[in-house]
């Protein structure tokens, strides 16, 4: 078996963890009390979604950040934290492409398309670089507050008999499996040894005595 298969296949498994957490939800807020309040709020990198019932009045709504502001100021959301989220869906892009640069390194140097050195490192730096640009908005968005009223990235807290809750989405977690992944393959392959190419001896020339 060709050297890098295994670093190659890990990550094509990294980006796609990564478009995955792309699409789904970094935060969640849930409310819960009294006043027939039940509702939920998710945070995507492109949008808001806001589901549940308030005041006996049932309610769903997906807005993105720029719209959404006037109405979270008044539900007790932090909209310093859409600023957050919006850097974090521009690092999390250059994640992806550079997982895709990567990817090109990577598969020809297992395909044996053009210098095995050059290859090796193009792959294996800009995986590690994919790393970076996935693991930065891990800790950028945990550093974070989503409520106005609560400090934390995790928190439960009840006032006036309304409890508010918030942790992360999914996507949050896939990120760090996707930075995991990044570089252990970035790692991998950049140690691997590139083999000589053998030389090729023409056999039409004759030997000379």
């Amino acid at each position: 078996m060709r050297k890098g298969v295994v670093a190659f296949g890990g990550m094509i498994a990294a980006l796609v963890v990564l478009v995955v957490a792309f699409m789904g939800p970094w935060y969640a807020m849930n409310v819960s009390g009294s006043f027939g309040i039940n509702g939920h709020v998710s945070f995507y990198l492109t949008r808001m979604e806001a589901s549940g019932t308030f005041g006996n009045q049932d309610l769903s709504v997906s807005v993105g950040y720029a719209d959404a502001k006037q109405d979270a100021q008044t539900a007790g959301v932090n909209t310093d934290s859409f600023t957050v989220i919006e850097n974090a869906m521009y690092l999390t892009f250059f994640a992806i492409i550079f997982s895709i640069l990567a990817l090109i390194g990577m598969a020809a140097f297992v395909f044996q398309s053009g210098t095995p050195r050059i290859m090796k490192y193009f792959g294996g730096v800009f995986a590690l670089l994919a790393f970076v640009l996935a693991i930065i908005p891990v800790f950028y968005v945990m550093n974070t507050n989503f409520s106005e009223e609560i400090s934390g990235f995790w928190f439960s807290q009840t006032i006036l008999g309304v409890t508010v809750a918030g942790n992360p989405g999914y996507a949050w977690y896939l990120m760090i499996v996707a930075a995991v992944l990044a570089v252990i393959c970035g790692v991998a392959f950049l140690v691997k040894k590139t083999t000589p190419e053998p030389v090729k001896v023409d056999s039409s020339t004759p030997l000379e005595e």
